[in-house]
Protein backbone atom coordinates (compact mmCIF):
# COMPACT_ATOMS: atom_id res chain seq x y z
CA UNK A 1 0.00 0.00 0.00
CA UNK A 2 1.60 3.47 -0.87
CA UNK A 3 2.71 5.53 1.64
CA UNK A 4 0.48 8.72 2.97
CA UNK A 5 2.10 12.20 3.90
CA UNK A 6 0.41 14.70 5.52
CA UNK A 7 1.52 18.79 5.07
CA UNK A 8 0.42 21.19 7.30
CA UNK A 9 1.04 24.36 5.80
CA UNK A 10 -1.93 26.33 7.34
CA UNK A 11 0.25 27.57 10.73
CA UNK A 12 3.52 26.45 11.44
CA UNK A 13 4.52 23.70 9.11
CA UNK A 14 4.43 20.25 10.27
CA UNK A 15 5.29 16.80 8.66
CA UNK A 16 3.50 13.37 9.18
CA UNK A 17 4.23 10.61 7.36
CA UNK A 18 2.41 7.57 7.69
CA UNK A 19 0.81 9.31 11.05
CA UNK A 20 4.23 9.44 12.29
CA UNK A 21 5.68 13.01 12.45
CA UNK A 22 8.83 14.01 10.52
CA UNK A 23 11.15 16.24 11.98
CA UNK A 24 14.01 18.60 10.13
CA UNK A 25 15.96 21.34 10.45
CA UNK A 26 16.36 21.92 7.13
CA UNK A 27 14.45 25.12 6.61
CA UNK A 28 14.78 25.02 2.25
CA UNK A 29 13.59 21.16 2.33
CA UNK A 30 10.43 22.46 4.03
CA UNK A 31 9.82 25.53 1.75
CA UNK A 32 10.33 23.27 -1.82
CA UNK A 33 7.96 20.54 -0.23
CA UNK A 34 5.42 23.86 0.46
CA UNK A 35 6.37 25.57 -2.89
CA UNK A 36 6.12 22.13 -5.10
CA UNK A 37 2.65 20.84 -3.69
CA UNK A 38 0.83 24.77 -3.09
CA UNK A 39 1.86 25.50 -6.52
CA UNK A 40 0.17 22.50 -8.32
CA UNK A 41 -3.53 23.04 -6.43
CA UNK A 42 -6.48 22.34 -9.04
CA UNK A 43 -3.31 21.90 -11.94
CA UNK A 44 -1.70 19.14 -13.30
CA UNK A 45 1.98 18.60 -11.12
CA UNK A 46 4.25 21.33 -13.51
CA UNK A 47 7.87 20.30 -13.92
CA UNK A 48 10.36 22.95 -12.52
CA UNK A 49 13.28 23.56 -14.03
CA UNK A 50 16.78 23.00 -12.06
CA UNK A 51 17.38 26.60 -12.81
CA UNK A 52 14.07 28.25 -11.77
CA UNK A 53 14.12 26.95 -8.21
CA UNK A 54 17.77 27.51 -7.38
CA UNK A 55 17.61 31.16 -8.43
CA UNK A 56 14.15 30.91 -5.90
CA UNK A 57 15.86 29.91 -3.12
CA UNK A 58 19.15 31.28 -3.44
CA UNK A 59 18.88 34.27 -5.81
CA UNK A 60 22.74 35.22 -4.26
CA UNK A 61 24.53 32.41 -4.77
CA UNK A 62 26.53 31.45 -8.14
CA UNK A 63 24.80 29.09 -10.65
CA UNK A 64 26.55 26.47 -9.58
CA UNK A 65 26.97 26.73 -5.94
CA UNK A 66 22.92 27.23 -6.26
CA UNK A 67 22.43 23.92 -8.29
CA UNK A 68 24.50 21.88 -5.59
CA UNK A 69 22.52 23.65 -2.62
CA UNK A 70 19.17 22.14 -4.73
CA UNK A 71 21.07 18.84 -5.06
CA UNK A 72 21.57 18.89 -1.32
CA UNK A 73 18.07 20.15 -0.27
CA UNK A 74 16.15 17.13 -2.71
CA UNK A 75 18.61 14.48 -1.25
CA UNK A 76 17.30 15.99 2.20
CA UNK A 77 14.15 15.17 1.54
CA UNK A 78 14.64 11.72 -0.10
CA UNK A 79 16.61 10.76 3.01
CA UNK A 80 13.12 12.07 5.49
CA UNK A 81 10.36 11.31 2.98
CA UNK A 82 11.61 8.46 0.18
CA UNK A 83 12.27 8.67 -3.16
CA UNK A 84 8.67 8.48 -4.42
CA UNK A 85 7.34 11.82 -3.62
CA UNK A 86 9.51 13.80 -6.32
CA UNK A 87 10.56 12.95 -9.85
CA UNK A 88 13.83 14.74 -10.59
CA UNK A 89 15.98 13.95 -14.06
CA UNK A 90 18.79 17.07 -14.64
CA UNK A 91 16.97 18.97 -15.65
CA UNK A 92 13.87 19.60 -14.02
CA UNK A 93 11.91 18.09 -10.82
CA UNK A 94 7.77 17.88 -10.11
CA UNK A 95 6.02 16.76 -6.93
CA UNK A 96 4.27 13.04 -7.89
CA UNK A 97 1.10 13.69 -8.58
CA UNK A 98 0.12 9.84 -7.67
CA UNK A 99 1.60 10.07 -4.42
CA UNK A 100 -1.21 9.54 -1.69
CA UNK A 101 -1.13 13.18 -0.13
CA UNK A 102 -3.30 15.54 2.09
CA UNK A 103 -2.34 18.84 1.96
CA UNK A 104 -4.35 21.10 4.65
CA UNK A 105 -4.33 23.85 1.94
CA UNK A 106 -5.96 21.67 -0.78
CA UNK A 107 -8.68 20.58 1.67
CA UNK A 108 -8.90 23.85 2.59
CA UNK A 109 -9.56 25.72 -0.84
CA UNK A 110 -12.06 22.24 -1.50
CA UNK A 111 -13.86 22.89 1.16
CA UNK A 112 -14.37 26.87 -0.18
CA UNK A 113 -15.67 25.68 -3.56
CA UNK A 114 -17.87 22.89 -2.19
CA UNK A 115 -19.14 25.44 0.12
CA UNK A 116 -19.97 28.05 -2.53
CA UNK A 117 -21.87 25.31 -4.27
CA UNK A 118 -24.49 24.68 -1.80
CA UNK A 119 -27.84 27.00 -1.36
CA UNK A 120 -28.97 25.78 1.44
CA UNK A 121 -27.32 27.21 4.42
CA UNK A 122 -27.49 24.09 6.86
CA UNK A 123 -25.60 22.00 4.17
CA UNK A 124 -23.08 24.93 3.68
CA UNK A 125 -22.52 25.19 7.38
CA UNK A 126 -20.15 21.74 8.28
CA UNK A 127 -17.89 22.34 5.57
CA UNK A 128 -17.76 26.14 6.29
CA UNK A 129 -16.87 24.90 9.96
CA UNK A 130 -14.36 22.02 9.00
CA UNK A 131 -12.37 24.49 6.60
CA UNK A 132 -12.18 27.00 9.95
CA UNK A 133 -10.78 24.30 11.88
CA UNK A 134 -8.25 23.32 9.19
CA UNK A 135 -7.14 27.57 9.47
CA UNK A 136 -4.53 26.95 12.34
CA UNK A 137 -3.13 30.09 11.19
CA UNK A 138 -1.65 32.39 8.56
CA UNK A 139 0.13 30.01 5.86
CA UNK A 140 3.51 29.28 6.82
CA UNK A 141 2.81 30.98 9.84
CA UNK A 142 6.70 32.20 11.82
CA UNK A 143 8.50 30.47 8.77
CA UNK A 144 10.61 32.21 6.26
CA UNK A 145 14.11 32.11 4.66
CA UNK A 146 16.66 34.55 5.76
CA UNK A 147 18.34 34.49 1.79
CA UNK A 148 15.85 33.81 0.20
CA UNK A 149 13.65 36.48 -0.77
CA UNK A 150 11.86 35.29 -4.03
CA UNK A 151 10.61 32.19 -2.03
CA UNK A 152 9.64 34.90 1.31
CA UNK A 153 7.66 36.90 -1.22
CA UNK A 154 5.75 34.35 -2.98
CA UNK A 155 5.06 32.49 0.37
CA UNK A 156 3.32 36.50 1.66
CA UNK A 157 1.16 36.80 -1.69
CA UNK A 158 0.28 33.26 -0.91
CA UNK A 159 -1.07 33.98 2.46
CA UNK A 160 -2.24 36.97 1.84
CA UNK A 161 -4.30 35.19 -0.81
CA UNK A 162 -5.61 32.23 1.76
CA UNK A 163 -6.03 34.39 4.44
CA UNK A 164 -8.89 36.86 2.50
CA UNK A 165 -10.33 33.42 1.64
CA UNK A 166 -10.56 32.25 5.12
CA UNK A 167 -12.63 35.57 5.80
CA UNK A 168 -14.51 34.76 3.21
CA UNK A 169 -15.08 31.51 4.76
CA UNK A 170 -16.13 33.27 8.19
CA UNK A 171 -18.06 35.58 6.23
CA UNK A 172 -20.54 32.71 5.19
CA UNK A 173 -20.16 30.97 8.32
CA UNK A 174 -22.30 34.18 9.79
CA UNK A 175 -24.35 34.65 7.22
CA UNK A 176 -25.68 31.31 7.25
CA UNK A 177 -26.16 30.81 11.10
CA UNK A 178 -27.80 34.39 10.52
CA UNK A 179 -30.42 32.83 7.61
CA UNK A 180 -31.32 30.01 9.83
CA UNK A 181 -31.68 32.23 13.16
CA UNK A 182 -28.83 30.84 14.53
CA UNK A 183 -27.75 34.79 15.65
CA UNK A 184 -25.84 33.01 19.09
CA UNK A 185 -23.56 30.50 16.70
CA UNK A 186 -22.77 33.57 14.48
CA UNK A 187 -21.34 35.56 16.78
CA UNK A 188 -17.89 33.76 17.76
CA UNK A 189 -17.09 33.75 13.78
CA UNK A 190 -18.35 37.48 13.78
CA UNK A 191 -15.97 38.39 16.39
CA UNK A 192 -12.89 36.04 14.63
CA UNK A 193 -13.66 38.13 11.38
CA UNK A 194 -13.12 41.43 13.25
CA UNK A 195 -10.05 40.24 14.50
CA UNK A 196 -8.73 38.97 11.38
CA UNK A 197 -9.15 42.55 9.72
CA UNK A 198 -9.76 45.01 12.47
CA UNK A 199 -10.01 47.95 9.94
CA UNK A 200 -12.52 46.01 8.11
CA UNK A 201 -15.62 48.41 8.54
CA UNK A 202 -17.99 45.76 6.79
CA UNK A 203 -16.90 43.32 9.02
CA UNK A 204 -17.80 45.47 11.93
CA UNK A 205 -20.97 46.18 10.68
CA UNK A 206 -21.89 42.30 10.53
CA UNK A 207 -20.76 42.28 13.76
CA UNK A 208 -23.40 44.56 14.73
CA UNK A 209 -26.18 43.26 13.08
CA UNK A 210 -25.48 39.72 14.48
CA UNK A 211 -25.99 40.94 17.60
CA UNK A 212 -29.04 42.92 17.24
CA UNK A 213 -30.37 39.59 16.01
CA UNK A 214 -29.52 37.51 18.88
CA UNK A 215 -30.75 40.82 20.74
CA UNK A 216 -27.67 41.88 22.29
CA UNK A 217 -28.67 45.51 21.33
CA UNK A 218 -25.87 47.58 23.75
CA UNK A 219 -23.12 44.74 22.50
CA UNK A 220 -23.86 46.33 19.33
CA UNK A 221 -23.68 50.18 20.22
CA UNK A 222 -20.49 48.81 21.84
CA UNK A 223 -19.25 47.23 18.56
CA UNK A 224 -19.37 50.46 16.32
CA UNK A 225 -17.71 52.21 18.85
CA UNK A 226 -15.28 49.83 18.97
CA UNK A 227 -15.09 50.40 14.62
CA UNK A 228 -14.41 54.15 15.77
CA UNK A 229 -11.77 54.33 17.86
CA UNK A 230 -9.82 51.56 16.15
CA UNK A 231 -10.20 53.57 12.63
CA UNK A 232 -9.23 56.95 14.27
CA UNK A 233 -6.65 55.71 16.00
CA UNK A 234 -5.22 53.64 13.52
CA UNK A 235 -6.34 55.98 10.42
CA UNK A 236 -7.39 59.14 11.76
CA UNK A 237 -10.44 58.75 9.75
CA UNK A 238 -14.09 58.13 10.95
CA UNK A 239 -16.35 55.08 9.93
CA UNK A 240 -18.09 55.45 6.54
CA UNK A 241 -21.38 56.85 6.52
CA UNK A 242 -22.94 53.40 5.87
CA UNK A 243 -21.64 52.67 9.51
CA UNK A 244 -22.53 55.54 11.01
CA UNK A 245 -26.01 55.53 9.56
CA UNK A 246 -26.82 51.53 10.72
CA UNK A 247 -25.47 52.91 13.90
CA UNK A 248 -28.19 55.54 14.32
CA UNK A 249 -30.73 53.15 13.10
CA UNK A 250 -30.02 50.70 16.27
CA UNK A 251 -29.73 53.41 17.99
CA UNK A 252 -33.41 54.20 17.65
CA UNK A 253 -34.42 51.23 17.38
CA UNK A 254 -35.12 51.34 13.42
CA UNK A 255 -33.03 48.16 12.44
CA UNK A 256 -35.62 45.99 14.72
CA UNK A 257 -38.46 47.14 13.20
CA UNK A 258 -36.85 46.33 9.46
CA UNK A 259 -36.13 42.92 10.70
CA UNK A 260 -39.42 42.42 12.03
CA UNK A 261 -40.56 43.53 8.84
CA UNK A 262 -38.48 41.48 6.49
CA UNK A 263 -39.62 38.42 8.70
CA UNK A 264 -43.35 39.19 7.89
CA UNK A 265 -43.42 39.90 4.27
CA UNK A 266 -40.90 36.59 4.29
CA UNK A 267 -44.09 34.85 5.52
CA UNK A 268 -41.96 33.11 8.14
CA UNK A 269 -38.47 32.11 6.03
CA UNK A 270 -35.52 34.06 8.10
CA UNK A 271 -34.04 36.56 6.27
CA UNK A 272 -31.11 38.37 8.68
CA UNK A 273 -29.57 41.40 8.48
CA UNK A 274 -26.68 40.28 7.78
CA UNK A 275 -27.56 38.59 4.68
CA UNK A 276 -28.96 42.30 3.73
CA UNK A 277 -26.78 44.47 4.51
CA UNK A 278 -23.25 42.31 3.41
CA UNK A 279 -21.87 41.65 0.70
CA UNK A 280 -20.06 39.06 -0.42
CA UNK A 281 -16.26 39.27 -1.86
CA UNK A 282 -16.79 36.26 -4.13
Amino acid sequence: MASRLVLEFLGLPQLHLEGQPVVTDRRKAIALLAYLTVNDIGRPAQRYSRESLSTLFWPDYEQSKAFTNLRRTLWEIHQVLGESWIIADRESLCWNENAVLDLDVARFESLLTQACERTDPSHRIPLLTEAVDLYRNHFLTGFSLKDAHPFNEWAFATGEELRHKFADILTLLVESHSKLNQADLAIPYGRRLVTLDPLDESAHRLLMEVYLQAGQHSAALKQYQTCEQILRKEMNIDPQPETRALYKKIRKGDVILIQAEEQGAAQATPHSLAVKNSKMRF
